[in-house]
């Protein structure tokens, strides 16, 4: 069963309740290594775009932004499924199904925490895509994937 959603009211407030509850964590995965969550990925999390559709190039001008109030939540410029579901994260990095080696060809970081919340015959996958340095992993994106296949399993690290 996956944790309750989050309901913001503003991306002020979501912003505070992810670097309250999850950067400020101290979060482990299944092999003892630190899964850190860093204040910028926030804009990647929740997808958050300006008024051309893209992530803003600079992260930290966007976080002040957010702020001082200059950037709210909009129809259309970030993921809603993606910001309430930040609270299944830390679920994901503590308590995976299994790890893999990321599959993403474009995609940064090394491995991929997967966790299926849903049941086997509707399955609702959360990948947490993380960098690998050392014992410590830093998180690069979370997502939702209806489907693991075959290539995904071929490369499984844990367990």
């Amino acid at each position: 069963m996956p944790p309750p959603l989050i309901e913001p009211t503003t991306i002020l407030d979501l912003l505070t309740w992810y670097r309250t509850n999850l950067c400020a964590a101290r979060l482990y995965d299944p092999r003892e290594n630190r899964v850190r969550f860093l204040p910028n990925v926030f804009i990647h999390l929740i997808k958050l775009t300006n008024k051309y559709g893209e992530e803003p190039r600079n992260l930290r001008i966007a976080m002040e932004e957010i702020r001082r109030g200059a950037i709210q939540f909009d129809v259309g410029r970030y993921d809603v499924q993606r910001a309430k579901e930040l609270s299944w994260a830390s679920l994901v990095a503590t308590q995976p199904d299994f790890i893999c080696e990321n599959w993403q060809a474009l995609g940064r970081g090394n491995e991929a925490f997967v966790k299926n919340f849903g049941i086997p015959d509707d399955s609702e996958f959360r990948v947490l895509i993380c960098v690998v340095r050392g014992k410590l992993r830093e998180v690069v994106t979370l997502f939702p994937r209806k489907k693991i296949g075959e290539r995904e399993l071929a490369t499984k690290i844990w367990p």
